[in-house]
């Protein structure tokens, strides 16, 4: 009899399952929050040209949240065609992980009505970190409980830790500009969103998610 907590085939594919669905939910409802101007506001081309223009903040932040979205959703697809098999408890770090993603959608809202200020930057940093955190869990602990599948070489487990962690640190270096003006924490941040996703992959990496 196979017990709870026992690897399995079937609850790794259980958390893909339900990984695309938080990641879709989030995607739509990070757009969401880019309102349609009411025609109570607008009564000329200015106006509506005007209201559009007033939207660059959202626009920007939704840019910006779904560079991260992509991001992190090809780092955890590339980690499950890399783990073989799953049990509860790395079920729950991944959990733990679409938690974070699922609050991204607040924490782009924030950022968006408060761009100015420093605290909204710190709150969507720290929503990143946590991203980070999680994902490196999922994969420290299926790395030491014998879960990643045996054609995975040292090399390529090396390239996950070294990605997880280049990106937050960048993410870090990011949010300290915020110390001088937070539109250039912002700024640095979007410009390594774009690098780390336009970047050419590694090539296991680039065979699992491209």
């Amino acid at each position: 009899m196979k017990r709870p907590l026992e690897p399995s085939v079937e609850t790794r594919g259980r958390v893909v399952g339900i990984t695309d669905g938080v990641f879709a939910i989030a995607l739509t409802l990070i757009v969401l929050e880019i309102r349609v101007p009411t025609h109570e506001m607008v009564q000329s081309e200015g106006e509506l040209l005007s209201a559009i223009a007033g939207l660059a903040p959202r626009f920007l932040t939704y840019a910006l949240s779904f560079l991260t979205l992509t991001i992190f959703w090809f780092g955890q697809q590339a980690q499950h065609g890399l783990i073989a098999r799953s049990d509860r408890r790395l079920a729950t770090l991944n959990l733990c992980f679409l938690a974070f993603i699922a609050l991204l959608p607040f924490s782009t809202d924030l950022l968006a009505d408060f761009l100015e200020f420093r605290t909204a930057v710190i709150v969507y940093w720290l929503n990143l970190l946590m991203l980070g955190v999680t994902l490196f869990a999922s994969w420290w602990y299926a790395d030491g409980n014998g879960m990643i599948a045996e054609d995975v070489d040292a090399e390529t487990r090396r390239t996950v830790y070294n990605r997880i962690v280049k990106a937050q640190a960048l993410w870090a270096a990011g949010a300290a500009l915020c110390l001088i003006t937070p539109l250039l924490s912002i700024g640095f941040i979007l410009l390594v969103q774009l690098i780390y996703a336009a970047a050419p992959r590694a090539s296991l990496l680039r065979k699992l998610v491209g």
